[in-house]
This record gives structure tokens, sequence and C-alpha cells, in this order.
């Protein structure tokens, strides 16, 4: 269960920075590309020890809009790739 709080303790420049550190790990790339863009996220937040974000109903999915927002230009600056036929 998510609950409030954390999002208004995190920067804007803060959710930049985990949302470019998750776009430029494993878990964005084709290793996982199966499984759900939000299963992977949470995967990430775990293995970083950020797991109170996941948890969190407000940060989470500002840090997910933020992952969301910035695969267009992560994929124009080569850190992800297109998948393979």
């Amino acid at each position: 269960m998510r609950q409030a709080g954390q999002a208004k303790q995190l920067t804007d420049e803060q959710f930049d920075a985990i949302a470019w550190r998750f776009l430029c790990s494993e878990y964005a790339e084709h290793t996982y590309q199966d499984w759900p863009i939000d299963r992977r996220l949470e995967a990430f937040l775990q293995h970083q020890g950020l797991a109170r974000i996941a948890d969190d109903g407000a940060a989470y999915p500002a840090l997910l809009q933020r992952v969301m927002a910035n695969f267009p230009r992560a994929r124009r600056d080569g850190v992800l790739q297109p998948p393979h036929s």
C-alpha cells in the first residue's frame, strides 16, 4: 500500500537524478523489456535502497511520470537503444 509523504521532501533535481539513474540502469535495458515499466522502476528502487519512494503514494507516481517524460531524450542521447527486431 502506498502512502503519501516523501514527495514533499524530494526536489525536482532529485526526481530527475533518480529518473536518470533508472534510465541508465539495467532495468531500462532489454533484459527487463518484458516487465511493465512500473515493475521495473519498483525493482530498481528496491535494489538501490529507495523502497520508501516505491511505497510513497505521491512520490512514486511523480517519479514514474519523470521517467516517462525522459524516455524520448534518453533514446535520442543513446542511453536507451531501440528493441531488436
